[in-house]
């Protein structure tokens, strides 16, 4: 393999950066043992997907908020689209050529760069190539249409499942029903039969992935807060990549042990804790590490985010698999902001900001996610009227040409010391 080569094998490049993460993880005598956990579990999850068609596995690539549930139920390796492109920024870097591929193509900057990137990776051949495309309409427009182009791109067959905007009865039957129609194609994809057993066993630990989830938001309340700055990037990805999955249950195990060691001890996640925030979506995968020092340097701390940590009431019934998985679906964090806004988001922050004793609350404001951009101003509004200061950050997750490190920091530095002034 030539160094072109090897430079061009995203998977490859993850797993290694996961594994040295993970060993200077084990080096520092102060790290958390559920971050090693969580390398542990990514240098699993690729080297699955990187020797899945050697080992005659099925590769079924998936859209965000996608019921991977069923995939893994069957059987198949999954491949979480959008979370692969955003780790490729976050832990290697190598992601110009892919941008580069994906605007060759013809999608234009204003695309989302998670869907661009991803299409560019698959055309100068990146990734391994899916055997089938699973997608839905969640959450948005570009996700709605990606699939399609990956389709296209890779010669692979695909399903699309229609998730109704609203919950009924009728709309969760309705949405039973494409799922049942997802999985007759699946079978007839990898010759594989759903085993219904395995998919409750997994509806069960989903129930208790999501019970934990909870107990970690209650921790999180606490002042000082005891989950790193950052952290919560952890808590979507654990939930995006291994819903209802063993290691999932025993990762959450560990840190909520962990943070309610924490609690009792009354330490915080950082040495002076001065400012709770709360995050409104994806901060730039290319700037989490000067995140998190800036927020060590300021004491400033993300203790909620109700778009990607605050999980809906309800329970998950294993004796219902196939109806439990329908039901999560409007119980996931992302769902307030599927279908016409309205109370579910609005109630979520100014709830949150409360609960959470905020200060302010910071606005990643991703030029290519049309979906989110467009509430800027409504959740500005209703965050004043609490009193809480908002700072919107034009950003991009994955595109690092956007935004500069100079320019974040001269941001977050002005909106620290209005903060600092009330």
């Amino acid at each position: 393999m030539t160094i072109s080569d090897q430079k061009k094998d995203k998977i490859s490049l993850l797993i290694r950066a996961c594994r040295l993460l993970l060993r200077m993880n084990k080096a520092r005598p102060d790290a958390r043992k559920s971050e090693a956990l969580y390398y542990e579990m990514l240098t699993n999850y690729f080297t699955r997907l990187q020797n899945a068609h050697e080992e005659g596995k099925l590769i079924a690539a998936h859209t965000v908020f996608f019921p991977a549930e069923i995939i893994y139920a069957m059987d198949i390796v999954p491949m979480h689209t959008e979370t692969t492109t955003w780790t490729i920024s976050l832990f290697t870097g190598e992601n110009a050529d892919i941008l580069s591929a994906g605007a060759e193509l013809g999608l234009a900057s204003e695309i989302c760069t998670p869907h661009r990137g991803l299409a560019g990776a698959f055309a100068i051949n990146a990734l391994p190539r899916p055997d089938v495309m699973l997608w839905s309409n969640m959450v948005c427009d570009n996700t709605a249409k990606s699939g399609e182009l990956i389709m296209e791109i890779n010669n692979c067959p695909g399903f699309f499942i229609d998730h109704p905007f609203q919950r009924s009865e009728d709309e969760v039957q309705y949405l039973v029903g494409e799922l049942e129609d997802m999985i007759l194609f699946l079978e007839e994809k990898s010759g594989h039969k759903m085993d219904y057993d395995r998919l409750a066993e997994i509806v069960a630990r989903m129930d208790r992935q999501i019970a934990l989830y909870r107990e970690i938001a209650e921790l999180r309340k606490t002042v000082p807060t005891p989950f790193s700055p950052q952290g919560f990037l952890e808590l979507v990805t654990i939930d995006y990549l291994f819903p209802g999955q063993p290691e999932a249950i025993n990762y959450l195990e560990v840190l909520r042990d962990e943070l309610t060691e924490k609690v009792r001890e009354g330490k915080g996640a950082v040495p002076q804790e001065r400012f709770r925030l709360m995050s409104l979506f994806i901060p730039p995968m290319y700037l989490m590490g000067f995140l998190d020092k800036i927020s060590q340097e300021y004491g400033a701390v993300s203790v909620t985010e109700p778009f990607f940590t605050l999980w809906g009431e309800g329970r998950l019934n294993p004796a219902r698999p196939l109806e439990s998985v329908a039901r999560k679906s409007y119980m996931l964090p992302e769902m307030r902001m599927y279908g016409p806004l309205d109370d579910r988001a609005l109630t979520a922050i100014v709830d949150s900001a409360k609960d959470y004793k905020v200060d302010g609350a910071i606005y990643y404001a991703d030029v290519g996610c049309r979906h989110t951009c467009a509430t800027v101003k409504l959740f500005k509004d209703i965050l004043n009227e609490i009193d809480v200061p908002v700072l919107t950050l034009d950003c991009d997750v994955v595109d690092p040409t956007l935004t500069s490190e100079e320019e974040v920091r001269e941001k977050l530095e002005r909106f620290f010391e209005l903060l600092e002034d009330r």
